[in-house]
């Protein structure tokens, strides 16, 4: 015999529809924005919390420091930069081209009171990990963030 249910079928779907619609405005916020033009791409990126901070890591796999610009821009962490297009050498000649070459803008938004001030960036094995502690209020203007090169372990 099914367990019997305390109220129909029917009362569950709106509050179902309430929580699917919550779940697209939250992840509406992490969205790509706008489509990568041509030529250029878009790093992938995990944000979550960790010991009082907000972390992000992007794969930017074979950029250095001196392609990458990190800032904290409004309520906003900016990652930007640039691949540079590797040409064959006079002899060689491309069969297969797969990995993303030119500029890419990622803006991901910050929803709590952060102390960019405070914020580090560190770029290791491809990718570029952005630690910013948590505060008690927040202050609307840019601040760049300096990138460290850490080895590649062998």
């Amino acid at each position: 015999m099914p367990p019997r249910r305390s109220r129909p079928p029917e009362d569950d779907l709106p509050a179902l529809q309430r929580e699917i619609n919550l779940l697209f405005e939250r992840l509406s916020t992490f969205d790509r924005s706008e489509p990568a033009a041509g030529g250029e791409w878009i790093p992938s990126v995990d944000v979550f919390e960790r010991e009082g901070a907000l972390v992000v890591v992007a794969e930017v796999p074979g950029l250095g420091p001196e392609s990458l610009r990190v800032a904290i821009r409004d309520d906003a962490l900016v990652l930007s930069g640039e691949r540079r297009t590797k040409r064959p050498s006079v002899a060689g000649t491309y069969l297969c081209l797969e990995r993303p070459n030119g500029r890419f803008t990622r803006t991901i938004p910050l929803e709590r009171a952060l102390d960019a001030r405070r914020a580090t960036a560190r770029l290791r094995g491809g990718l570029l990990t952005v630690i910013i502690p948590r505060r008690d209020e927040r202050r609307g203007r840019e601040t760049l963030i300096p990138i460290e090169r850490e080895p590649d372990e062998a």
